[in-house]
């Protein structure tokens, strides 16, 4: 059965298109999963921390990061949608085509059918057959008439094949279309959580600025805290140096074992608890303060209370230490990679002891806010690193 050319043309577009278009769908639900998991860690906090009297700058950090992933939540379903016009649009092409076909396929019928009846002058086959005039002729027509019903045969194959994928095609789009009033539904429904989540952040924040003072409180002592978890580090790190250079060549080749396993794993390392970054490495402005600028030397996870905290690479445990404002703490020693692990409410190792990736170093502290947060730091030798181009990408 030999097809149109334009029919052959639509079908390669169709399917060489459709690849494409499955890819870019598969790729859009998974970052839609990746945004509903983080709306649900959000929740999570906010849902414990919720008979808190006061609002808490944990809290807002929550509603925040819940908004971001909600914002792309809803960019998801938009492109979702967008992908389904495109298709629907490209199914419509298809469907005309195919309608343009049969339409044209009938039409080759019909004069097939006509010719035939003029050929044979009105006459029935076998008046045709028997006013042959001789056997040659008679011979001659019996071939042609199988021609022409083999030639029928074919022409009414053909318009059954087209108007079956058309129908089928017919059929595609309008699940899709049923797809779309559902996906537009939901994109409303998103956009409406996402209204109710600003309207709360804007309460936070107000309730937060009524209460400037305490907060500018709260931030020195931060600051001052930071200011002696750093230098107890720089000093940490100073004295293993200077030991360092003191040892054998076989604890210099220990030690660069541990930095090149630690470099070599750079957006590899494992999370040292699961939960969302509520405040990023660098500076930043203050949620709540005008004009006041915050410089974190690592970041904040948020994470469930009483979550384990464990190694983000092997190495050796330089410090444990308790700074106020910051709890317990843990330095690893990765060669010439540290990371720090603070706000931690136990501790389960000891200076010393030597520890893998993934094994726990203790629990994380749970604030009277109801906030759990680790505060994490990675350094090479006195330069402090961004975490977030360390850890695997979320």
């Amino acid at each position: 059965m030999k097809l149109s050319s334009t029919f052959l043309f639509i079908i390669i577009l169709f399917f060489g298109q459709s690849g494409y278009a499955q890819k870019t769908k598969a790729q859009l639900q998974k970052e839609k999963k990746e945004n509903l998991k983080k709306i649900k860690q959000a929740q999570a906090t906010l849902q414990k921390t919720s008979a808190q009297k006061e609002i808490s700058i944990g809290q807002l950090n929550a509603y925040q990061f819940q908004i971001n992933a909600q914002s792309n939540l809803i960019a998801n379903y938009k492109s979702e949608i967008g992908l389904l016009e495109n298709d629907i649009a490209q199914d419509q092409q298809i469907i005309n085509a195919l309608e343009n076909d049969v339409s044209n396929l009938m039409e080759e019928y019909g004069a097939m059918i006509y010719a035939a009846y003029k050929a044979n002058k009105g006459q029935d086959k076998l008046t045709f057959l028997f006013s042959s005039s001789t056997f040659n002729q008679f011979f001659r027509r019996i071939h042609y008439l199988n021609q022409y019903t083999e030639a029928r045969r074919k022409q009414v194959e053909q318009i059954n094949a087209v108007q079956e994928i058309l129908s089928s095609q017919i059929n595609a789009i309008e699940v899709k279309k049923t797809t779309q009033i559902a996906l537009l539904e939901t994109q409303l429904n998103e956009k409406n959580k996402l209204e109710t989540l600003k309207s709360k952040e804007q309460s936070a924040i107000a309730s937060l600025s009524s209460r400037e003072k305490e907060i500018k409180k709260e931030i020195s002592k931060r600051n001052k805290s930071l200011a002696t978890l750093n230098k107890l580090i720089d000093d940490i790190i100073k004295n293993e140096i200077a030991a360092a250079a003191a040892k054998s060549k076989v604890s210099t080749a220990s030690t660069k074992v541990l930095s090149a396993d630690f470099a070599k794993n750079k957006a590899k390392l494992d999370w040292p608890v699961s939960g969302f970054v509520s405040r990023h490495f660098g500076i930043s402005k203050d949620p709540v303060l005008k004009g006041v600028q915050h410089n974190n030397p690592g970041i904040e996870i948020q994470t469930k209370p009483n979550s384990s905290v464990k190694c983000v690479s092997d190495g050796k445990v330089s410090k444990v230490f308790l700074i106020q404002g910051f709890n317990r703490g843990v330095l690893i020693n990765h060669g010439d990679y540290y990371s720090v692990y603070a706000k931690l409410s136990k501790v389960s190792v000891e200076k010393g002891q030597v520890i893998k990736a993934g094994e726990s170093l203790g629990t994380v502290h749970t604030g009277s806010d109801g906030i759990a947060e680790l505060h994490f730091e990675i350094w090479k030798s006195f330069s402090k690193l961004n975490p977030e181009k360390w850890l695997i990408s979320k």
